[in-house]
């Protein structure tokens, strides 16, 4: 994944700006934003209502894992943003790419939105299978958009896929860990 942009192969560059070109004006770009935007933040009301209005301990445990599923995920991005420090795709004049929506000041890689999403997916994942594809598909949704959006590389999504998965799975390994002593 990385490869693709520190080689710089063309493939990442060409589903950019497919991606990118794929919706026409910007009829589109506030239902492609929002999408992102909850696919960014649907954490922070998911914690609070597993906590607040749990049924059991396991709720509770979730909104926990949860929450430091994300602050790892985010700890994580951070730091390959700066070591990386890679470019976003409105950031290369050559390829014609206009940010929609905000403007991000920070590095391209991985995707925070796509990061967050994937941690949330993966926790969902092993504790409430009725809710695994929903969260599934919010997931896959936030990658695409930030594409479609002129703000990520399909590069930088995939990173944020495995981020999300790893900083996921890796918390919830500690609290297995922890909930076996």
């Amino acid at each position: 994944m990385l490869g693709l942009r520190i080689l710089g192969t063309s493939v990442d560059s060409y589903v950019a700006t497919t991606l990118y070109h794929s919706i026409a004006g910007n009829t589109l770009v506030p239902i492609i934003y929002g999408i992102a935007t909850v696919g960014d933040l649907i954490w922070v009301p998911l914690v609070f209502w597993l906590y607040v209005f749990r049924n059991d301990s396991n709720e509770w445990t979730s909104s926990l894992i949860l929450g430091v599923a994300m602050v790892t995920a985010m700890a994580l991005t951070d730091v390959l943003k700066t070591v990386f420090n890679l470019p976003r795709p409105f950031q290369v004049p050559s390829l014609g790419i206009m940010a929609r929506g905000e403007i991000p000041t920070n590095p391209g890689f991985p995707s925070g939105h796509t990061t967050n999403a994937f941690t949330v997916a993966a926790v969902v994942w092993s504790r409430y299978t009725a809710w695994r594809v929903p969260f599934v598909i919010l997931a896959i949704a936030t990658g695409v958009s930030m594409i479609i959006l002129g703000l990520h590389f399909p590069s930088d999504v995939i990173g944020g896929v495995f981020l999300g998965i790893f900083s996921g799975t890796f918390v919830l390994g500690l609290a297995k860990l922890r909930s076996s002593k």
